[in-house]
């Protein structure tokens, strides 16, 4: 098996040196570094992971919590982390939102982990506070609530990025909108709905409670969203676009329309929030908010590293941009009647 010295004397250079360069730390002239990693593809060598965990006392693993890997959205940040993370030699576990306080005292309090990443920290913040994570083990968190997070984070302006969704379809001159998205137990935990309500205002349009769609907490799949669209068109509500919190919802609303013998967008307008992959080739093709997923993820790579080598200083914020994409399932309304 090929170790560190074959590699030493390949590129005609000490073990440290290739340790050096293998660990991304000290410093090695640019020719070295350039004849060291030749050496290691050319004899294809691997670092033994365990051996430097138990030299430099890491596990060079890192937690992932998240809400749902079943939803394309946090697949995509979940790829996006890795590929920052695997660079540097770590490896990924990932816990789904039923994260227990057991859980947490394994990965916390044994230090099986070198570092947290949280994307439900709704979930975590049940079981453990925020603030006192964050003094046992370097973190970050996706956050897109409207407070200020207590760790390093990268957010997004969800309800900026909905009030422009909601606005574009009130500028078409639509006024009796659906919001279809998950509830939740205090107002800022749903920027969404707030962005839906603020955009509704702004325009001097009261919003009924009876165009409000709920699923259960964190119900973002097409089944939820077909579900509670079927009941409200039995209801006979007239309306003439919907909003739905992400993607896979509206969807499930589409499918719902459609058996009703509605047309999208010719009779309801339709806008998702996510821009999955799905949506360009779906037909219509959707009306979505694009949200830089893969970045997000990219994003809280870096920023856990920066705590890892303890170069972050005070926590970190990243704030990245949704923007609202038009495609297919909206239209100006014409016909001021209702559906």
């Amino acid at each position: 098996m090929t170790t560190r010295h074959d590699v030493a004397a390949r590129a005609g250079v000490s073990p440290s040196t290739v340790s050096r360069v293998i660990n991304g730390n000290g410093y090695v002239a640019q020719d070295v570094r350039f004849r060291v990693e030749r050496a290691i593809h050319e004899l294809s060598y691997v670092p033994n992971r365990i051996a430097r965990s138990l030299r430099m006392n890491e596990s060079m693993q890192i937690a992932c919590i998240t809400h749902n890997i079943t939803n394309p959205f946090y697949g995509e940040i979940i790829l996006g982390l890795e590929d920052i993370l695997f660079q540097s030699g770590y490896t990924l576990s990932l816990y789904t939102s039923n994260f227990t306080e057991q859980d947490y005292h394994r990965t916390v309090g044994e230090r099986m982990y070198d570092g947290l990443v949280v994307l439900s920290p709704v979930e975590l913040g049940r079981v453990v506070k925020l603030e006192a994570l964050k003094e046992k083990i370097p973190m970050a968190v996706y956050w897109d609530f409207t407070n200020a997070s207590p760790v390093s984070n990268v957010t997004l302006d969800l309800r900026t990025a909905m009030t422009e969704a909601v606005a574009h379809l009130l500028q078409g001159g639509h006024q009796r909108i659906v919001f279809l998205g998950h509830e939740t137990e205090r107002p800022e935990e749903n920027p969404r709905y707030q962005g839906y309500v603020d955009a509704l205002t702004s325009y001097g349009i009261p919003w009924s409670q009876e165009l409000i769609l709920t699923t259960p907490a964190w119900g973002d799949s097409p089944e939820f969203g077909y579900e509670k669209m079927t009941g409200f068109l039995q209801r006979d509500v007239p309306f003439t676009a919907l909003v739905a919190s992400n993607d896979l919802l509206a969807y499930g609303a589409i499918r719902a329309l459609y058996e009703c013998g509605k047309r999208v967008p010719d009779d309801v307008s339709v806008i998702g929030f996510d821009d999955l992959d799905i949506t360009r080739f779906a037909t219509p093709a959707l009306t979505t908010v694009h949200v830089p997923k893969r970045l997000i993820g990219e994003r809280l790579g870096a920023l856990l590293l920066q705590d890892i080598a303890g170069t972050l200083g005070t926590p970190g914020a990243v704030v990245l941009r949704a923007q609202l994409v038009c495609r297919e399932t909206t239209k100006p309304l014409v016909d001021l009647g209702s559906v």
